[in-house]
């Protein structure tokens, strides 16, 4: 995490806040798309939008909380001799 952050643990618990917010939105949605269908149809490309923009949200919260963790894969020793 970069340096401009002045409370790392707001801001960690922030995010983590918002992703459960969108999925929780999500099985919102679900439930009312289940309820009453017809009524929903008419919000059938809405409805996909918000489903595309919100687990984008959700992946790029879980892909790139973990991306500064992780060190970069080393290579193999025999991966190397055979070229």
């Amino acid at each position: 995490m970069n340096d401009f952050v002045p409370d790392k643990r707001t801001y960690q618990s922030n995010r983590r806040r918002m992703a459960w917010a969108a999925l929780g939105m999500m099985i919102v949605c679900t439930a009312a798309v289940l309820i009453d269908p017809a009524r929903m149809a008419q919000a059938d490309s809405i409805l996909m939008m918000m489903y595309g923009s919100l687990s984008a949200l959700v992946g790029a919260y879980f892909g790139f909380a973990n991306m500064g963790a992780q060190s970069p894969p080393q290579r193999r020793e025999h991966d190397e001799c055979e070229r």
